[in-house]
């Protein structure tokens, strides 16, 4: 069972004590990450703030990230993304055995690194899979390299805790993955809403590494932040849990 999670844009350098560097993996993708720092340090901050669509003191950050991209200081994963889902993950607490599930299983879908392993150390940087910076999207580009990554657990289950702007990249009609969903009760009214549903990953995130869940059956216990399994709306391909607000 391999779990599949999304990066955030936040990020932020955070020492965690307790990180264990026994677990720590390379980077699967050195070359094309290179290509794409190369590619993103030509263009002139005008050109950079309408390709990823910012501006302002986020353009000016950003554009000197990438002008000094590789004399940042790296920092596994898992540690640096900082966004909602990843608050929800009780690093502190986590054991060596936490540590070692977490390398033996969680991945983090990129558009830079293409896919990490969460102990994988990275740099911070700012790059969305909508972001367009080459004649092809960062989808055509990584589709097939990240397909043949994965081939080599062609025969585990996929979990899938990731967002569809990044989960849509795994093929699947090769490899067999569940869709966690989270869904919020309003009166009778189920919503999607955003901010709740990266909390929810993130938290079942940290349950599942916590627990070192290894079976789809203990999936179903989740009940963080009041979410419960709800099995009328799931199935054999998409597990629903929903909260009332």
């Amino acid at each position: 069972m391999k779990l599949f999670f999304s990066p955030s844009k936040g990020m932020k350098y955070k020492n965690h004590s307790n990180l264990n560097t026994d677990y720590k993996k390379d980077e699967k993708f050195q070359e094309e990450t290179f290509f794409l720092v190369s590619a993103i340090k030509k263009f002139d901050k005008e050109e950079l703030g309408k390709r990823l669509k910012i501006k302002d003191k986020i353009l000016n950050e950003t554009f000197e990230l990438y002008q000094n991209y590789y004399s940042q200081l790296e920092r596994e994963a898992i540690s640096l993304y900082d966004g909602v889902s990843f608050k929800q993950l009780e690093l502190d607490s986590f054991t060596k055995d936490n540590f070692k599930y977490i390398s033996e299983n969680v991945f983090i879908f990129s558009a830079l690194y293409g896919i990490l392993n969460a102990c994988t150390s990275i740099r911070p940087y700012r790059l969305d899979m909508t972001n367009k910076i080459l004649d092809l999207s960062p989808y055509e580009f990584w589709s097939s390299k990240i397909e043949n990554d994965l081939l080599e657990y062609k025969d585990e289950i996929f979990i899938n805790i990731a967002s569809k702007e990044f989960s849509k990249i795994l093929n699947r009609k090769i490899f067999n993955i569940i869709d966690i969903e989270f869904r919020q009760l309003n009166g009778d009214t189920l919503k999607n809403i955003s901010t709740e549903a990266k909390k929810g990953r993130g938290a079942m995130l940290n349950y599942l590494i916590k627990n070192k869940v290894d079976t789809i059956e203990k999936i179903k216990n989740f009940s963080n932040l009041g979410y419960v399994f709800s099995k009328e709306l799931s199935s054999n391909k998409e597990f629903i849990f929903i909260k009332s607000n």
